[in-house]
């Protein structure tokens, strides 16, 4: 209270004060963020840059610019040609299982074993992973459940080859020897060539549009 017993009244803080507060919060606001970008930006800088060449950087965006001028067309026409490939599955009620896929990865591990190698070092030299290889057995499923009714290989065929053929084979071979190998070579011929032609057919059925050119 006053002295003459009035109430005493706080006293306002100095204008000055308070304007250098304000600012203080809105430098420590910028620097925050900016230290977190800057950390995000280091722990993350393989997502902007693909390299650095004596300080100046090379960017993920200059490198799949590059990539695509070089195999995008290949690669999208890839990607189309597997969403065909799934839309036709599932259109026709066609579903593979792993277990399916699995036994597919077996047989080509036996054999690679065979050789001398195995199916992850091969997968690493050639860029894949198991993951893509999976999915690779998974449409060639797909595309066998759909058309093997429609390839058949009959005994003259298979006759015919192996006269034609006979050079290839080790000498002293039978036909009954190599028969059903012959079979299989014939059927996957049959097959690749079934596959082009029904491929064709899906994509004029196809609403396809393109928004890429490279």
């Amino acid at each position: 209270m006053t002295e003459n017993g009035g109430i005493e009244r706080p006293k306002a803080k100095p204008k000055l004060a308070l304007e250098l507060n304000e600012k203080t919060k809105k430098v420590l606001i910028i620097l925050l963020a900016f230290l977190i970008f800057a950390f995000l930006l280091f722990n993350f800088r393989h997502l902007f840059i693909a390299a650095v060449v004596n300080n100046k950087p090379i960017t993920r965006f200059a490198l799949d610019r590059e990539l695509e001028k070089q195999g995008g067309q290949q690669v999208l026409e890839s990607l189309i040609t597997k969403s065909l490939i799934l839309q036709e599955a599932k259109k026709q009620g066609v579903k593979i299982n792993d277990e399916e896929i699995n036994e597919k990865i077996g047989e080509i591990e036996t054999q690679l074993e065979s050789q001398g190698t195995d199916l992850d070092t091969l997968l690493q030299t050639q860029g894949q992973t198991r993951q893509s290889l999976e999915e690779q057995i998974k449409i060639e499923l797909i595309i066998g459940e759909i058309l093997n009714e429609k390839v058949s290989v009959t005994d003259e065929e298979i006759k015919d080859y192996f006269e034609e053929n006979k050079e290839s084979f080790e000498e002293g071979v039978t036909l009954e020897e190599v028969k059903e190998q012959i079979r299989e070579n014939l059927r996957q011929t049959k097959l690749s060539e079934k596959f082009q032609s029904w491929l064709e057919e899906l994509k004029q059925k196809a609403r396809i549009y393109y928004f890429l050119k490279f």
